[in-house]
Protein backbone atom coordinates (compact mmCIF):
# COMPACT_ATOMS: atom_id res chain seq x y z
CA UNK A 1 0.00 0.00 0.00
CA UNK A 2 1.32 3.43 -0.98
CA UNK A 3 1.36 5.97 1.86
CA UNK A 4 2.94 8.74 -0.18
CA UNK A 5 0.47 11.56 -0.78
CA UNK A 6 -0.47 12.29 -4.36
CA UNK A 7 0.29 15.61 -6.02
CA UNK A 8 -3.38 16.48 -5.65
CA UNK A 9 -3.35 15.72 -1.92
CA UNK A 10 -0.19 17.77 -1.44
CA UNK A 11 -1.82 20.69 -3.22
CA UNK A 12 -4.98 20.36 -1.12
CA UNK A 13 -2.85 20.36 2.03
CA UNK A 14 -1.02 23.52 0.93
CA UNK A 15 -4.32 25.25 0.20
CA UNK A 16 -5.60 24.27 3.65
CA UNK A 17 -2.43 25.55 5.33
CA UNK A 18 -2.71 28.87 3.51
CA UNK A 19 -6.39 29.16 4.49
CA UNK A 20 -5.41 28.60 8.11
CA UNK A 21 -2.61 31.18 7.87
CA UNK A 22 -4.78 33.86 6.23
CA UNK A 23 -7.64 33.17 8.67
CA UNK A 24 -5.27 33.68 11.59
CA UNK A 25 -3.94 36.93 10.10
CA UNK A 26 -7.47 38.11 9.37
CA UNK A 27 -8.49 37.60 12.99
CA UNK A 28 -5.31 39.24 14.34
CA UNK A 29 -5.68 42.33 12.19
CA UNK A 30 -9.41 42.60 12.91
CA UNK A 31 -8.70 42.56 16.66
CA UNK A 32 -5.88 45.08 16.35
CA UNK A 33 -7.97 47.40 14.21
CA UNK A 34 -10.89 47.21 16.64
CA UNK A 35 -8.66 47.85 19.67
CA UNK A 36 -7.01 50.86 18.06
CA UNK A 37 -10.37 52.41 17.10
CA UNK A 38 -11.74 51.81 20.59
CA UNK A 39 -8.65 53.36 22.20
CA UNK A 40 -8.95 56.43 19.98
CA UNK A 41 -12.66 56.74 20.75
CA UNK A 42 -12.15 56.36 24.50
CA UNK A 43 -9.25 58.83 24.54
CA UNK A 44 -11.26 61.36 22.55
CA UNK A 45 -14.27 60.98 24.83
CA UNK A 46 -12.10 61.39 27.93
CA UNK A 47 -10.51 64.53 26.50
CA UNK A 48 -13.95 66.04 25.95
CA UNK A 49 -15.04 65.03 29.43
CA UNK A 50 -11.90 66.38 31.12
CA UNK A 51 -12.09 69.69 29.27
CA UNK A 52 -15.74 70.04 30.30
CA UNK A 53 -15.09 69.43 34.00
CA UNK A 54 -11.73 71.23 34.18
CA UNK A 55 -13.06 74.42 35.78
CA UNK A 56 -15.46 72.63 38.12
CA UNK A 57 -12.67 71.15 40.25
CA UNK A 58 -10.16 73.90 41.03
CA UNK A 59 -8.21 71.67 43.46
CA UNK A 60 -7.57 69.14 40.70
CA UNK A 61 -6.97 71.58 37.82
CA UNK A 62 -3.34 70.52 37.33
CA UNK A 63 -4.22 66.82 37.41
CA UNK A 64 -7.05 67.35 34.93
CA UNK A 65 -4.68 69.24 32.59
CA UNK A 66 -2.10 66.46 32.81
CA UNK A 67 -4.74 63.81 32.10
CA UNK A 68 -6.11 65.84 29.20
CA UNK A 69 -2.63 66.13 27.70
CA UNK A 70 -1.98 62.42 28.28
CA UNK A 71 -5.16 61.34 26.51
CA UNK A 72 -4.59 63.85 23.74
CA UNK A 73 -1.11 62.44 23.14
CA UNK A 74 -2.49 58.89 23.36
CA UNK A 75 -5.06 59.66 20.66
CA UNK A 76 -2.33 61.02 18.40
CA UNK A 77 -0.14 57.96 18.99
CA UNK A 78 -2.99 55.51 18.31
CA UNK A 79 -3.98 57.42 15.17
CA UNK A 80 -0.37 57.34 13.94
CA UNK A 81 -0.13 53.63 14.76
CA UNK A 82 -3.30 52.98 12.77
CA UNK A 83 -2.08 55.09 9.88
CA UNK A 84 1.26 53.29 9.75
CA UNK A 85 0.18 49.67 10.19
CA UNK A 86 -3.25 49.88 8.50
CA UNK A 87 -4.69 46.87 10.32
CA UNK A 88 -8.13 47.44 8.81
CA UNK A 89 -6.77 47.25 5.26
CA UNK A 90 -4.68 44.20 6.16
CA UNK A 91 -7.78 42.58 7.66
CA UNK A 92 -9.58 43.09 4.34
CA UNK A 93 -6.64 41.86 2.22
CA UNK A 94 -6.19 38.68 4.24
CA UNK A 95 -9.95 38.12 4.34
CA UNK A 96 -10.27 38.39 0.57
CA UNK A 97 -7.36 36.00 0.07
CA UNK A 98 -8.85 33.52 2.56
CA UNK A 99 -12.24 33.63 0.83
CA UNK A 100 -10.72 33.03 -2.61
CA UNK A 101 -8.70 30.13 -1.20
CA UNK A 102 -11.84 28.63 0.33
CA UNK A 103 -13.50 28.76 -3.08
CA UNK A 104 -10.49 26.95 -4.55
CA UNK A 105 -10.57 24.41 -1.72
CA UNK A 106 -14.24 23.67 -2.43
CA UNK A 107 -13.39 23.21 -6.10
CA UNK A 108 -10.80 20.58 -5.13
CA UNK A 109 -13.24 18.82 -2.80
CA UNK A 110 -15.75 18.57 -5.61
CA UNK A 111 -13.21 17.19 -8.07
CA UNK A 112 -13.93 13.83 -9.61
CA UNK A 113 -11.53 10.91 -9.24
CA UNK A 114 -10.41 11.44 -12.85
CA UNK A 115 -9.65 15.10 -12.18
CA UNK A 116 -7.64 14.22 -9.06
CA UNK A 117 -5.15 12.31 -11.19
CA UNK A 118 -5.25 14.57 -14.23
CA UNK A 119 -2.04 16.56 -14.67
CA UNK A 120 -3.91 19.32 -16.50
CA UNK A 121 -6.42 19.71 -13.67
CA UNK A 122 -3.74 19.66 -10.96
CA UNK A 123 -1.65 22.20 -12.88
CA UNK A 124 -4.68 24.48 -13.26
CA UNK A 125 -5.49 24.28 -9.54
CA UNK A 126 -1.83 25.02 -8.78
CA UNK A 127 -1.89 28.05 -11.10
CA UNK A 128 -5.08 29.27 -9.45
CA UNK A 129 -3.50 28.80 -6.01
CA UNK A 130 -0.38 30.72 -7.02
CA UNK A 131 -2.48 33.48 -8.56
CA UNK A 132 -4.53 33.94 -5.39
CA UNK A 133 -1.47 34.00 -3.13
CA UNK A 134 0.43 36.31 -5.49
CA UNK A 135 -2.48 38.74 -5.67
CA UNK A 136 -2.72 38.84 -1.87
CA UNK A 137 1.03 39.37 -1.59
CA UNK A 138 0.91 42.12 -4.21
CA UNK A 139 -1.86 43.95 -2.33
CA UNK A 140 0.08 43.61 0.93
CA UNK A 141 3.25 44.95 -0.69
CA UNK A 142 1.33 47.76 -2.40
CA UNK A 143 -0.15 48.80 0.95
CA UNK A 144 3.29 48.78 2.59
CA UNK A 145 4.88 50.81 -0.22
CA UNK A 146 2.00 53.29 -0.18
CA UNK A 147 2.49 53.82 3.56
CA UNK A 148 6.19 54.52 3.06
CA UNK A 149 5.47 57.06 0.37
CA UNK A 150 7.07 55.05 -2.44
Amino acid sequence: MNNNPSRFEILQEEISKMIEFTSCRTKQNKKKSFRIYICIAISSALITFLVAIGDDFPNYKTLIKVLTLFFSASSAIFAAWDGFYSHKELWVIYGETRDRLKELELKTKLASEEEKVSDDYINQIHKDFQSIVSKGNFKWKELRLEENGN
